[in-house]
């Protein structure tokens, strides 16, 4: 069975699963729901250069905006691609900012961030037609069930 190839619609799902992933994380710890795990702003630094070169995000949001959103929407999906981009470079630099260990309101901030590359992720993708949106459902799941049969 091989991996389904990457897809711009489906780079963009995954991107906002991370950012989903990266806010639960950090509200856990600050919510001491998740004890004994320790993060740093380093962390954060380096896992969203990484994030961006490995995705071409912004290659990725650039293809779906022109080939698969409708023009109607192209001017909105632009904006939240803009505040996308931004906003994960704001990540990076906030978190290189902080250089000691983070206090709770700082892991509050950046969980707020991913929380906004989500949000915006997920609206790109709302932009898409019905049937594009279906694919793209379908790519991710098959994407997901590969990868937690390789992890077996």
């Amino acid at each position: 069975w091989e991996p389904p190839e990457e897809r711009s619609g489906l780079v963009v799902l995954r991107v906002a699963e991370v950012a989903q992933f990266q806010e639960k994380i950090l509200r856990a710890i600050v919510n001491g729901d998740l004890t004994g795990v320790q993060v740093s702003p380093m962390q954060f630094v380096f896992g969203t250069q990484i994030l961006l070169r490995n995705s071409n995000l912004d290659g990725n949001m650039k293809l779906m905006i022109y080939n698969e959103i409708p023009k109607k929407y192209r001017k909105e999906a632009i904006a939240s691609a803009v505040e996308t981009m931004n906003t994960l470079q704001g990540i990076a630099s906030y978190a290189a900012s902080i250089q000691r260990d983070f206090e709770p309101m700082e892991m509050v901030t950046l969980a707020d961030m991913y929380r906004d590359v989500r949000v915006n992720l997920n609206q790109m993708y709302d932009f898409l037609p019905p049937k594009e949106k279906d694919k793209y459902y379908g790519y991710f799941v098959s994407v997901t069930e590969y990868e937690k049969k390789v992890a077996e």
